[in-house]
């Protein structure tokens, strides 16, 4: 139901004046130097080619039965007949899994009155397996894998899908959503580590330029360079010495000037 369908219709010679029956009543003619005329249940939905083919468009349940090709080839007329059989649409198809000797394997179904063929497509894989049954090995499995399942018949096909995830082991399922938890966790630490250093970087390098400013400045800049000479460069047992020498001195020339005053 729902597809376009054309009788498979092979004539060589050129035919003339054909008709069309569906149960014995004309559905479809075309006759000499005419149009095509079409009639119910047809009507609105059908071609007629000159070649004797017929196709109708957007099958419907009620369009199954026998039908019968009538041409002229100049000579005489010739029979073709004709069973349609329209199938219900196609259903859904349904996706089982299970792990089996460290595989995991898919099955699809999908009840229906034809023969189905079957494909599986993976997301991670840029070809399909036609197969109505698909192993996976688990190590080969992804957390984000998706799988699916189609099914076709005639012209028409319908598919199902499913992540691939959900099929496996509680415990390798957990482990899986662990590594990918771990994962965004350990780039969350590295991306917030990164942005501490850049921060701390943009601070120091702030105040570098902030005490090279203060020391630059020319009210402290004497102050500021004899200080750091004072610690620096300065030894304190050499200012040791320098002091007593300096205490020496002001005691002679406190006795010079004591015996001077007495003269």
């Amino acid at each position: 139901m729902g597809e376009n369908f054309t009788f498979p219709v092979q004539i060589d010679q050129k035919i003339v004046e054909p008709v069309w029956k569906k149960n014995k009543d004309i559905v479809a003619e075309w006759e000499e130097q005419n149009k095509p005329t079409y009639f119910d249940p047809l009507r609105n939905r059908s071609v007629l080619m000159e070649n004797g083919s017929l196709t109708i468009f957007n099958l419907e349940k009620d369009d199954a039965g026998t039908y019968m090709l009538q041409y002229w080839d100049s000579v005489k007329d010739h029979y073709l007949d004709f069973q349609l059989d329209v199938l219900d649409s196609l259903p859904e198809p349904n996706i089982n899994c299970s792990t089996s000797h460290d595989e995991l394997v898919l099955n699809c179904t999908a009840h229906f009155q034809g023969s189905l063929s079957y494909a599986w497509k993976l997301s991670n894989k840029p070809h399909s397996y036609q197969n109505q049954e698909l192993s996976i090995p688990l190590k080969h499995v992804g957390t984000t894998t998706k799988a699916t399942c189609i099914i076709k018949f005639s012209q028409t096909e319908r598919s199902s899908e499913i992540s691939l995830i959900q099929c496996l082991p509680e415990e390798k399922g957990d482990r899986n959503r662990g590594a990918l938890i771990g994962a965004f966790v350990l780039t969350t630490i590295i991306l917030v580590g990164s942005l501490v250093f850049l921060c701390r970087k943009g601070t120091n390098k702030l105040g570098t330029g902030r005490r090279t400013a203060h020391n630059n400045s020319p009210v402290n800049d004497s102050a500021a360079f004899s200080h750091a000479v004072h610690y620096e460069d300065e030894d304190p047992k050499e200012d040791t010495a320098l002091n007593e020498d300096d205490s020496a001195l002001k005691d002679k020339q406190t006795v010079k000037n004591a015996v001077n005053r007495e003269a």
